[in-house]
């Protein structure tokens, strides 16, 4: 699959269906570690929760939490890296979708997200 090309309707069913697939499928799938992409776009997302997928003719659709963009016009890898974390999010029950270009964190995913930035906090890493 060309993760650069996923689009907000393919992501919205990935997350409808996750949270629809019942508790023991995302539980499962929550015993995986996450990526440090994984980690870095729930990290980023602690304080609010939002996602936005973006797209414009440079860069088909890319990820934005807060005013971070998680792409990079020259290298289509990085995109495609963190929308393929994005999707792996959704899948496990992290991401729900709210409407037009905006994802929100669910209750288990701000959980998660704020466990992960305290960990960094704790750390002394901002």
């Amino acid at each position: 699959m060309n993760y650069e090309s996923i689009g907000i309707p393919l992501l919205a069913m990935l997350c409808q269906a996750a949270i629809k697939g019942g508790s023991k499928v995302i539980e499962e799938y929550k015993k995986k570690k996450l990526s440090e992409p994984e980690k870095e776009l729930m990290i980023a997302a602690a304080k609010l929760g939002e996602f936005l997928i973006l797209s414009t003719d440079e860069v088909p659709n890319w990820v934005r939490v807060g005013r971070k963009d998680f792409c990079d016009i020259n290298d289509p890898a990085v995109t495609a890296k963190y929308l393929y974390a994005f999707k792996n999010l959704c899948e496990r029950g992290y991401i729900e979708y709210d409407g037009g270009s905006l994802f929100r964190l669910t209750y288990p995913g701000f959980e998660k997200a704020r466990q992960l930035a305290a960990k960094i906090k704790s750390k002394g890493v901002s």
